[in-house]
């Protein structure tokens, strides 16, 4: 629900009526504070949501790479030339085993948040911080 821009202005919160609702940390913010993007998109100011709007550009770009790697039967990590043999839990590309780790991981899952066990490649596993975030 779009209530008052939450985002600080100065010590305070700003308090104009809001336009939007962050898409990633789920605060109103209004016109000055965010921008709604062509496709839908609604993203605060915020530097941890801004970092985060960058990081799914890269995420992207990063998996078309990795998809093109695996189409040529390579591992998915950049200039290795080993089959892959294993899947990264979280963006589903093909690596070989030594470009992937296991690794305990959070996730939000139906029950609440419950503690797992990932396969990540070292893309995967470096984005972990940033998401953890809010």
């Amino acid at each position: 629900m779009i209530g008052r821009c939450e985002l600080k202005r100065s010590f305070r919160a700003c308090g104009v009526p809001g336009m939007a609702v962050c898409q990633y940390c789920g605060r109103s913010y209004c016109a000055s504070h965010g921008e709604r993007l062509a496709d839908g998109q609604e993203i605060c100011q915020r530097p941890t949501c801004q970092r985060k709007k960058a990081d799914i550009e890269r995420h992207f770009a990063y998996k078309d790479g990795v998809t093109q790697r695996n189409g040529g039967r390579l591992c998915g990590y950049e200039d290795c030339a080993e089959a892959p043999g294993l899947q990264c839990s979280k963006c589903k590309g093909l690596f070989c085993v030594r470009h992937l780790t296991e690794e305990a991981i959070e996730e939000r899952r139906a029950e609440g948040v419950v503690r797992v066990r990932a396969t990540l490649c070292r893309h995967c596993s470096k984005r972990r911080g940033l998401w953890s975030r809010v």
